[in-house]
C-alpha cells in the first residue's frame, strides 16, 4: 500500500472514530473523501483560511475536546508530511497552535476524579450549581429516567446489572454519564437522553472520566478487552 493510500484510509478512519467517541459525523467530510479521495480533501481543506476562522469541522472537534482527531494534526504524522507541502504544513500547525491548551484531552488524577460532582467555579449551560458538602450539579431528572427508560440500568461498558449482582438493594442503581463534556459546551442546549447519556456502573463512570474530555463508551470497552 502506498503513502497516499494509507492516508486516505486514515481519513476514513478519523471520520469513524470521530463519530464515535464524539458523537460529531463529518458527513459531507466523508462524501468528499469518497468522492476526491482522502489527500486531495486534506489539501482542499488546507487552504489558507481567513486569519481567526476555524472551519466548522475543526471547530466541533474542539468543542468535543478532541482536536487531535484532526485532519491538521493527521497531516504532521511523520509518516505523512511528505505529501504535503511546507506552506500546507505551516498552514495546519497555524490551525492547531491558536487551539488552547485545555482544549486537548489530558489525564485526570485519581484523586480530582469525581465523575459526579463538576467545580463550582465554572458556569454551565444545563443546570445550576449549589454549595452543599460539594458541589453538586442539578442535572434534569426526566433526562435520567428517559435515558435508563431506553436503555435500562446495566452499565453500557461492562454490562454489570446491580440488582443481578446485589439482588433487591441494586434494584434501579445506576450512574447515568454524560457523552458531551457540559463544561465543554459554549451555549445551552437540549439534551437526547438516548444519544447524550448513557448508564454506567460507578467503577466504568470513574474510568471513563480518567481523561478529560472523558473517554468514549467504545474507547473504554476496547481498554476492558485488550487488558
Amino acid at each position: 500500500m502506498s503513502t497516499e493510500d494509507e492516508f486516505h484510509e486514515e481519513m476514513l478512519a478519523i471520520y469513524k472514530r470521530a463519530g464515535k467517541e464524539t458523537g460529531y459525523w463529518g458527513n459531507y467530510f466523508l462524501r468528499s473523501v469518497k468522492k476526491h479521495r482522502g489527500l486531495a480533501t486534506a489539501k482542499q481543506m488546507l487552504r489558507s483560511s481567513k486569519q481567526g476562522t476555524i472551519q466548522k469541522g475543526l471547530q466541533s472537534l474542539i468543542d468535543a475536546g478532541r482536536p487531535d482527531l484532526s485532519v491538521e494534526n493527521l497531516v504532521q504524522q511523520p509518516r505523512f508530511v511528505s505529501l504535503f507541502t511546507p506552506e500546507e504544513i505551516a498552514e495546519a500547525k497555524q490551525r492547531l497552535a491558536q487551539i488552547p491548551q485545555f482544549a486537548f484531552r489530558h489525564p485526570v488524577l485519581p484523586e480530582e476524579n469525581f465523575p459526579e460532582t463538576l467545580p463550582a467555579d465554572l458556569t454551565y449551560a444545563e443546570g445550576a450549581v449549589r454549595k452543599i458538602t460539594v458541589s453538586v450539579f442539578e442535572r434534569d431528572r426526566r433526562a435520567r429516567e428517559a435515558c435508563i427508560k431506553k436503555h435500562g440500568t446495566r452499565c453500557m461498558v461492562c454490562k454489570m446489572s446491580f440488582a443481578k449482582t446485589y439482588g433487591k438493594i441494586g434494584k434501579g442503581f445506576i450512574h447515568v454519564h454524560h457523552k458531551k463534556p457540559l463544561a465543554a459546551t459554549r451555549s445551552k442546549y437540549l439534551i437526547n437522553p438516548v444519544k447524550d447519556l448513557a448508564p454506567v456502573c460507578p467503577n466504568c463512570h470513574a474510568m471513563l472520566h480518567t481523561s478529560q474530555p472523558p473517554l468514549s463508551i467504545d474507547e473504554l470497552q476496547e481498554i476492558i478487552r485488550v487488558k
